[in-house]
């Protein structure tokens, strides 16, 4: 087997994918957001692939301008998985140091060197401290200056935790044995991906009810850059009648910055808090993030699937994985409250609202796996927000990706597609943005500034997180649930209901 052959191979072991498959209708191009940019996008990287030119495709500068939407899967005819074979191209153009010496890619892996460097040392991702060490890496000193004093004064950014090394784990040692274990090869491919009709199959609902207590996963950003969210949530709980209680030492999910370099070591970081979570007898765990979400549900499925991966987590944790616990987003909470119930709570109507809902990609994607709502036309933060006496919006960038974790390492893309998005929102009637992910308030929020001097056709709009609106409608006063710590003033709009 030639050199070429076997990458290829190695590939088709770690995506499930048959690279013969691909026809190159050229849909996983069409809807990419980041494609225009991209020297290779989708579809010709899965033709380099498909005729043999691995290294040519390693060497491309799309795998660092890709954002891990998950937009080229979801919509592939072939049910083929497009985002993995960009992820694995990623990891192993580090691994064998084969390429791209565009800026592009210095900045991006400077940035998953530095988040991964930390959450290995702390156990949580400490945000003052990897933006420094992003800074030293990148020389990118002046960027973000102003946002970052304004979080620091608003205590979202606490500089003695870098100082004293404070907020991380007591499973440091655990989290240690974890990336080991990531550096090691895994012995069990990918199942095979097979052309498929896809079809959107809901999960069944779960039920939660006023009195009861679920577990509670905050994530390394609810008490920091997205302490709002943190605080909103919290409120909105308490307001519906539900207890939570937080997984005791929980850690990092990995975010992106796993997901895009290490496979296994973005099954591993999240399947220690599955274990945890089945070990404190907790069997809902709120996880207000969409990537946290995200990545907690498709290693719980990853666990049900492989005996190795349990084996390993096993080995680590010294605890059995039973793959009980489900991790559910805020929508879903709100979901299986009932909207009824909900309607039932609203002391103040947010009537006379109008809200764009946006999504992002990782609510509904990979659809097999959230299983949460269409993936294409997705309505059911729709059906909260009108419970709530707002009046949502039809509009067409409700999952169009905001640029995610590239949010330091690829800015000019981010206000590209944030201005689309805005762009789209207002013209069809929308006062404000209603959103059930940080990455996505962070994006469409603090780069709000930036992206209208830069493009000058769309006027402010406040970004609120799902939890805000509940507690407000609920009865919460805006200062309780910190309205006013966004970046685009957010305040005046819902202080006179």
């Amino acid at each position: 087997m030639t050199e070429t052959d076997a990458l290829k191979h190695q590939l088709e072991e770690s995506t499930g994918n048959d690279y013969n498959c691909c026809y190159q209708c050229g849909k996983c191009t069409a809807g990419c957001p980041a494609g225009g940019v991209m020297d290779n996008p989708p579809a010709r990287i899965m033709r380099l692939v498909q005729a043999g030119y691995v290294e040519d495709a390693l060497r491309s500068d799309a795998l660092w301008y890709c954002l891990g939407c998950m937009t080229c899967t979801s919509r592939c005819p072939q049910n083929l998985d497009i985002a993995a074979t960009m992820d694995s191209l990623r990891a192993l153009a580090l691994e064998k140091n084969i390429v791209s010496e565009e800026r592009s890619k210095k900045l991006v892996t400077a940035f998953h060197v530095s988040f991964l460097k930390n959450v290995r040392k702390h156990g949580r991702l400490q945000e003052l401290s990897l933006v420094n060490s992003y800074k030293l890496r990148t020389r990118t000193f002046l960027q973000d200056a102003v946002p970052g004093v304004k979080m620091i004064t608003q205590g979202k950014i606490n500089p003695m935790h870098t100082l004293t090394g404070k907020g991380g784990i007591k499973g440091k040692d655990q989290i240690e044995k974890i990336f080991l274990a990531s550096e090691e090869e895994s012995h069990t491919p990918a199942p095979k991906r097979r052309p498929k009709k896809k079809e959107f199959v809901e999960n069944a609902p779960l039920s939660v009810k006023p009195g009861m207590t679920i577990g509670y996963y905050p994530g390394c950003s609810l008490d920091g850059t997205a302490q709002e969210y943190g605080i909103s949530v919290k409120k909105m709980c308490s307001l519906l009648g539900l207890n939570l209680r937080e997984i005791e030492d929980w850690n990092c999910c990995g975010a992106t910055s796993a997901h895009a370099t290490n496979h296994k070591l973005s099954l591993l970081l999240p399947a220690r808090n599955q274990v945890l979570a089945e070990a404190q007898g907790l069997d809902i765990v709120l996880a207000p993030c969409a990537a946290c979400q995200n990545r907690q549900v498709t290693t719980r499925k990853a666990l049900m699937e492989s005996e190795e991966l349990r084996r390993e987590v096993r080995s680590i944790t010294g605890i059995e994985p039973a793959c009980t616990t489900q991790f559910i987003g805020v929508t879903q909470l709100l979901e299986a409250m009932d909207p009824e119930e909900i309607k039932k709570r609203v002391k103040k109507p947010l009537t006379g609202l109008n809200l764009a809902c946006y999504y992002g990609c990782l609510l509904v994607r990979p659809m097999e796996d959230m299983g949460f709502d269409d993936p294409e036309n997705p309505d059911k933060m729709e059906a909260i927000v009108s419970a709530l006496g707002a009046s949502p919006v039809d509009w067409a960038f409700k999952i169009e990706c905001c640029g995610a974790g590239l949010t330091l390492a690829q800015q000019d893309l981010v206000e590209d597609l944030t201005h689309k998005i805005a762009r789209n929102a207002a013209a069809n009637g929308a006062e404000a943005f209603v959103v059930a992910c940080p990455l996505c308030q962070a994006n469409l929020d603090m780069r709000q500034e930036s992206m209208i001097k830069r493009f000058g056709d769309v006027k402010p709009m406040p970004v609120y997180y799902i939890s805000e609106l509940v507690a407000i409608a609920c009865g919460a006063a805006p200062s309780e649930v910190a309205v006013g710590k966004h970046f685009v003033p957010a305040l005046e709009l819902v202080s006179k209901f």
